[in-house]
């Protein structure tokens, strides 16, 4: 009798450990809103503490051993526990962060790239480089090698690149001669299926580098650049649809220009920001002015812009860069400002110390996170700057990271960085002098300080990766019980000048039953049709690989 009472309570108690404790910050403060987690195997519990850092797990299996607490701005926190009886206390003190991330020497680039290289994130996660559309080569992260893709039997420099929803890769405009000449009306697309070329119908306009954005219809407007008797640039924008291609004026802009940030906002409008800022009203097809940045007017000409965007989830926009004019000049440091899209004005934030170029939003399940990597336009100095981070709220959006891992070798303004799904920034290009490209070129990845902040969840049993608007995307998790974020980023693509980014990054609106169920939003101004990346995973920490999707044109 005795022997079955004791088998029955030790049960109990093993079945029904429990762990609380106190998150603090090194002088003993408490941490509040830090992500608390135990994982074992291949499984995960997570939870959040309350507003007094205090946190509880309870009903755990005796043998999840793996302890880890989160938060920005603090070391990742991580131990191990074992013999869970009863309830145990188990405290976490969190250090100041000092992860500096990891720099990986990955391989030779097959081909130099310097002034008119690009490169796009495609459908399957890897990467398209091209310079001229002739000696095209991919490189696959997964692998970290490079793959032979075909090229096309003409030279076409210096195009505005972007992937459709339909796997094709529009070239647009540029040059026929190998790295500079008079601009082209030629546009044509790359089949990532199919694995061929295709010519497109003409441009109304000749233009090298032009700018090019894509509407909410799926219209492509495509603007300025360096027109037949380049270097002087055009005013003229078309609209151009790549599925019927046909192609139609559309209003002048204010000054020639060529290769302007631009993007569409959520209002359906377009903002370019070079120069001066604009807005392109694709129900009209007028320009508009719009207010101007807090520096005035940085540049004399439309020539070389010195700043890119970055849309922010809430909408707003971030023009972050450098002003390297007047020639003969070091430079003069400018501040980022906020175009707010509703009310059509800037608002000033704290000046950032250095240059900044390549930037992108990041869906790490943290509160609005983005990624900047620092350089100079002047050879002399070109120093590895590394990465740095940056959040929301604006107050903060450029602390630094104290302890970023430097560069493994200078980058001028022509680098190509891209963010890939495993969660890595691939760099290469850039390693020439400035407008010059380089004897050789190398391929580095960077594994960001958020790459070392415990167990990644997964995104499992993908239904399908063709959505339209108002669609249900389900799919299975593994490695945590409790994500509390879905999110999505626009699949990144980078030019010469870093400038078409287009970041566009959106939180999903989802349900955890038996699977995650995340809405597409019904909303043709949010949903633009285009692939995305989806990410899975809980707030303060890592989020799960992210998996390739696109959205599709209205029903």
């Amino acid at each position: 009798m005795l022997l079955v009472i004791f088998i029955i309570a030790c049960t109990f108690f093993c079945f029904n450990a429990n762990v609380e404790g106190y998150s603090t910050d090194p002088g003993g403060m408490p941490v509040v809103d830090a992500r608390n987690h135990f994982f074992s195997g291949h499984h995960q519990v997570s939870g959040n503490p309350d507003r007094c850092s205090q946190f509880l797990f309870e009903n755990l299996d005796p043998n999840y051993f793996m302890f880890g607490v989160a938060k920005p701005n603090f070391a990742y926190f991580e131990n191990t526990t074992t013999s869970i009886v009863g309830t145990v206390v188990h405290d976490a003190q969190l250090a100041p962060e000092t992860e500096p991330g990891i720099w990986d020497i990955i391989m030779d680039s097959p081909e130099p790239l310097g002034g008119t290289d690009l490169g796009v994130l495609m459908p399957d996660g890897t990467i398209y480089y091209c310079h001229n559309t002739k000696d095209p080569f991919a490189f696959d992260p997964l692998a970290n090698d490079t793959l032979t893709v075909p090229g096309d039997t003409k030279v076409q420099g210096c195009a505005a690149s972007k992937l459709l929803w339909t796997g094709k890769v529009i070239m647009a405009g540029g040059t026929e001669m190998e790295i500079y000449g008079p601009g082209t009306e030629k546009i044509k697309q790359y089949d990532f299926y199919s694995k061929t070329w295709e010519q497109l119908p003409k441009m109304l306009d000749y233009r090298w580098y032009p700018s090019m954005t894509q509407l909410a219809d799926g219209r492509l407007l495509i603007v300025g650049g360096g027109g037949l008797k380049n270097p002087v640039r055009v005013n003229t924008t078309e609209l151009y649809d790549p599925i019927m291609g046909n192609t139609e004026w559309a209003d002048t802009i204010a000054i020639r220009n060529e290769q302007s940030p631009i993007l569409t906002l959520y209002s359906g409008k377009a903002l370019m920001t070079f120069r001066p800022p604009q807005l392109f009203d694709p129900s009209t097809s007028q320009w508009d002015l719009a207010a101007d940045f807090v520096q005035g007017n940085r540049m004399p000409n439309g020539d070389h812009v010195d700043h890119e965007l970055v849309h922010l989830p809430e909408g707003e926009v971030i023009a972050i860069g450098y002003k390297p004019f007047p020639a003969g000049n070091d430079g003069n440091l400018w501040n980022a400002t906020t175009p707010d899209p509703m009310s059509d004005t800037r608002a000033h934030i704290s000046p950032h110390p250095f240059a900044t170029r390549n930037s992108f939003y990041y869906p790490t399940a943290e509160s609005s996170p983005s990624l900047a990597q620092r350089r100079s336009c002047r050879p002399h100095t070109r120093q590895p700057r590394g990465l740095y981070g940056f959040d929301r709220p604006i107050q903060s959006l450029f602390q630094h990271l104290a302890t970023a891992r430097p560069m493994p070798r200078k980058r001028e303004y022509h680098a190509l960085a891209l963010l890939v799904p495993d969660g890595r920034v691939v760099v290469v290009g850039g390693e020439g002098q400035p407008g010059n490209e380089p004897p050789k070129s190398i391929i580095d990845a960077f594994e960001p300080p958020y790459l070392f902040r415990g167990v990644r969840p997964q995104i499992l049993d993908l239904e399908k990766t063709d959505y339209q608007r108002g669609d249900v995307i389900r799919f299975d998790i593994g490695r945590t019980n409790a994500p509390d974020r879905c999110c999505t980023a626009k699949h990144p693509s980078c030019d010469p000048h870093d400038e078409l980014r287009e970041n566009r990054f959106l939180d999903l609106a989802f349900s955890q039953n038996q699977s995650i169920e995340a809405i597409v939003p019904n909303d043709s101004l949010r949903s633009l049709p285009c692939w995305y990346l989806l990410g899975n995973g809980r707030r303060h920490s890592i989020s799960s690989p992210l998996s390739p999707y696109f959205t599709g044109r209205q029903r």
